[in-house]
């Protein structure tokens, strides 16, 4: 299942980074947390598989209780990950970049997949994904030959179209459907994905087929944060230094049961943007649970200014925003 292909990996292995299930009651070890243990790359294919479009798949990757679980700035909540299409690409080649985003610059790259097809009018594509070698190590390759299958995303992003997908969202700025929801432990996360996706789609590989052969390059290659508060396979030097400074995830970051989506006040100093609005700056209203006695934006697009929908879906800021926009309220300093 993970390789109906003619042509199969070179060299294929079982993961060595994962880690083995342990009972799903095992606690959060805030001195073992590593970044590449907490989002799973060979059970990404699983919802590659069955999204029609990159805005479906990433709302596939930021389901509550799913796949990811990865939190790289320490507050406890699973990071928002967005996606971003190549701009850049050839007839043959595709390719989408995942990455986390916490404001203006404030990106790191977490996985880049590239699809590629011998024939422009093949119905798949061969798929290689590549986990980013500060949070995964070198080499981290999955891959995938479903270039006889049809598969959605791939016939999406191999339709001639101008407007390439870049997701608008980021920390603090969230789809209206979604909620911020706490991580858990290490062990419990591996319990739950292999029991959600008993078969990852994706093999691991130290050689890939048709690396050699790949010429596009990800919008967000190189780009990293330099303030991580998780254990990183091979960190870049300002975080490899950031690390050493800050051995410990910060104090205090119990996740509360408040129901609330969205930013967190309570981030420690260096990572909240403390120019923000604080809760109690947030105008007051004399009549509770009436969300039209809300200010409004003048801008379209900030969901979270205006009338909240009715399934919750992860809205906390109702105060005023940043007149200028884009800001996510920045965890962490590039």
């Amino acid at each position: 299942m993970a390789c109906n292909s003619n042509q199969p990996p070179q060299t294929t292995t079982i993961n060595s980074n994962q880690t083995d299930a342990v009972p799903p009651n095992a606690a959060l070890d805030e001195n073992d947390y590593w970044a590449k243990d907490n989002l799973d790359l060979p059970r990404v294919g699983n919802l590659l598989e069955r999204s029609d479009s990159p805005q479906q798949f990433e709302s596939y990757l930021n389901s509550n209780d799913g796949i990811n679980n990865l939190d790289l700035n320490g507050d406890g909540y699973a990071d928002y990950i967005s996606v971003r299409e190549y701009q850049d690409r050839n007839d043959n080649e595709r390719g989408l970049s995942l990455f986390t985003r916490y404001g203006p610059g404030l990106i790191q790259e977490v996985a880049t997949i590239i699809f590629q097809r011998d024939n422009y009018r093949s119905p798949g594509a061969r798929i290689l994904l590549t986990g980013n070698e500060q949070l995964y190590g070198d080499n981290n390759y999955y891959e995938s030959n479903w270039a006889d299958r049809s598969i959605g995303l791939v016939s999406a992003l191999f339709t001639p179209h101008n407007n390439y997908y870049s997701s608008p969202y980021y920390y603090d700025h969230y789809p209206p459907d979604y909620r911020a929801y706490q991580i858990v432990g290490t062990p419990v996360y591996r319990t739950r994905v292999e029991q959600l996706y008993p078969q990852p789609l994706f093999v691991y590989s130290t050689r890939p087929t048709y690396i050699t052969t790949y010429k596009i390059k990800s919008p967000n290659n190189g780009l990293h944060l330099g303030q991580i508060y998780a254990k990183l396979a091979k960190p870049a030097p300002d975080q490899e230094a950031f690390i050493k400074n800050n051995p410990r995830r910060p104090k205090g970051f119990k996740p509360d049961n408040d129901d609330r989506g969205g930013r967190r006040d309570d981030m420690p100093k260096g990572i909240r943007d403390d120019k923000g609005p604080k809760p109690d700056d947030r105008p007051k209203t004399d009549k509770v649970g009436k969300p039209d006695d809300r200010p409004k934006s003048d801008k379209a697009g900030k969901h979270n200014d205006g009338p909240k929908n009715d399934k919750g879906g992860g809205k906390q800021n109702d105060g005023p925003k940043n007149d200028k926009g884009g800001n996510g309220k920045g965890k962490g300093k590039h």
